[in-house]
């Protein structure tokens, strides 16, 4: 009778460490998949805006100030052609 119930006991303790090391082993995993679940989220929301770096912003506003200079140019030819013509006409 004592060996059943030393027996039992030690299935009872077992059965109390793997409960343990069960729980520990969902703590672990729940915390990871919530870490890589936030990791998605953050990865989605950046793939779906549209960021710049800085590299990128220099070189729209490069493009931008070549656009307005070659607009300013032009512009003063082209005034500069019409008060030509209009002093030839006068």
């Amino acid at each position: 009778m004592k060996d059943v119930n030393v027996q039992i006991k030690e299935l009872e303790l077992k059965i109390k460490d793997l409960e343990h090391q069960i729980d520990r082993l969902e703590d672990r995993y729940s915390n990871q998949l919530d870490e890589n679940d936030i990791r998605a989220v953050i990865d989605k929301v950046l793939s779906e805006k549209e960021f710049a770096t800085p590299k990128q912003v220099e070189s729209s506003v490069n493009e931008s100030h070549l656009q307005l200079v070659k607009w300013i140019i032009g512009t003063g030819i082209s005034v500069a052609a019409v008060v030509v013509s209009i002093y030839q006409f006068i």
